[in-house]
């Protein structure tokens, strides 16, 4: 055989296998491809599991509520002792509260709840925070009043009217002293 007949037998060769080849290689990659789509649905389908069981050991927003509601008397009673340190404390543990409903995102009757926390964080809340660290007692006390209407006010707009946060009458818990030692 002639160079040129082993070249022509080359071409041929290649004409007839290079597709065949190509389909191998698609093949393979396609076998490959499949298996990484696959194996990113599962990825997926396991995060939304594990979403959905975090979700369900997450706190509701009542259960914030309850809490700034405990933060909000324990607030009170610690401005009346005129223990500024406690009431220090109360507002930072508030925020901390009104941050983690946020988090939540609820929508209640059209009501973004997030959006109103944080304008009672900007406003009545840092008017509360702004007195205890100037141990004003007027300006604590305007602002107290006001975070109670302000609290009253989202209720009555989100449809929970019937929840109506009021003025403390007697400590929140009966196991802590107020008054500085």
């Amino acid at each position: 055989m002639t160079g040129r007949t082993v070249f022509k037998a080359h071409v041929m060769a290649l004409t007839f296998f290079a597709p065949l080849l190509l389909f191998q290689i698609s093949s393979a990659q396609d076998r490959d491809l499949k298996t990484a789509i696959e194996s990113l649905r599962d990825s997926v389908r396991i995060m939304g599991l594990q979403l959905d069981s975090v979700k369900q050991q997450s706190p509701g927003l009542d259960k914030y509520m309850t809490t700034i509601q405990l933060h909000i008397a324990k607030l009170w009673y610690a401005f009346s002792a005129a223990n500024w340190e406690l009431a220090n404390y109360e507002v930072n543990e508030l925020n901390g509260a009104i941050d983690g409903a946020k988090t939540l995102h609820a929508i209640k009757n059209n009501v973004n709840t997030a959006g109103v926390l944080q304008s009672v964080q900007d406003t009545q809340v840092l008017s509360m925070h702004n007195a205890v660290s100037s141990k004003d007692h007027q300006l604590f006390s305007a602002a107290y009043h006001a975070t109670i209407d302000a609290c009253n006010g989202c209720h009555k707009s989100a449809g929970y009217g019937f929840i109506s946060v009021a003025m403390p009458t007697a400590p929140p818990v009966s196991n802590q002293n107020w008054t500085v030692h």
